[in-house]
């Protein structure tokens, strides 16, 4: 897959008349309302997710919207130019709260730029300590639950995982956990 996104244009760029804000796509359209907004000279922002599925014998990580049907674009509000948007092709509507758009606080903003890689992959920023229980979102063990033993300094995790009623250690990477609550 390739991101059209464009790294420079989007990470950690501020200015005072500019705002992000969110816009609901049709289903499954965020890649062609992403291409069409760029096309439009917006700056797009489309937060990635590897998620593992197992579909047969293999397992596969496809890159999903991290928040489906949302995409976040970047507009000039006095310049008035974010009603084309609405008529642009794979998006419904800029999110409003009454007659006008409502722009996404700049530190949701700032914190979303700071978790993704620049591939605009989401990781997990919590802390995780031991004693907590996690997910496996990637590999062979996706899906599975367990509670962490040991934490390295190699981002990696030393969980306790049982299978068939033994408890094993394995070394996972902290990038492929999930945190339960």
């Amino acid at each position: 897959m390739t991101n059209v996104q464009n790294a420079p244009k989007v990470r950690g760029r501020v200015k005072k008349k500019m705002a992000w804000f969110l816009a609901q796509c049709k289903p499954n359209a965020e890649r062609v309302a992403l291409k069409n907004l760029e096309n439009q000279n917006f700056n797009v922002f489309l937060p990635l997710q590897k998620l593992t599925k197992r579909k047969s014998q293999t397992f596969q990580s496809p890159l999903r919207p991290l928040f489906p049907g949302y995409i976040f674009v970047e507009i000039d509000f006095v310049k008035g130019d974010w009603q084309k948007i609405n008529n642009t092709r794979g998006v419904v509507r800029l999110i409003r709260f009454g007659t006008f758009p409502c722009p996404v606080p700049h530190f949701v903003m700032q914190s979303l730029f700071a978790s993704c890689d620049e591939a605009f992959i989401f990781h997990q920023g919590e802390m995780l300590k031991a004693g907590d229980e996690v997910q496996v979102t990637q590999g062979p063990l996706s899906g599975f639950a367990a509670k962490i033993a040991d934490i390295g300094t190699d981002n990696r995790v030393y969980l306790l995982l049982e299978i068939m009623g033994q408890t094993s250690t394995i070394k996972i990477h902290r990038n492929h956990l999930l945190k339960l609550t």
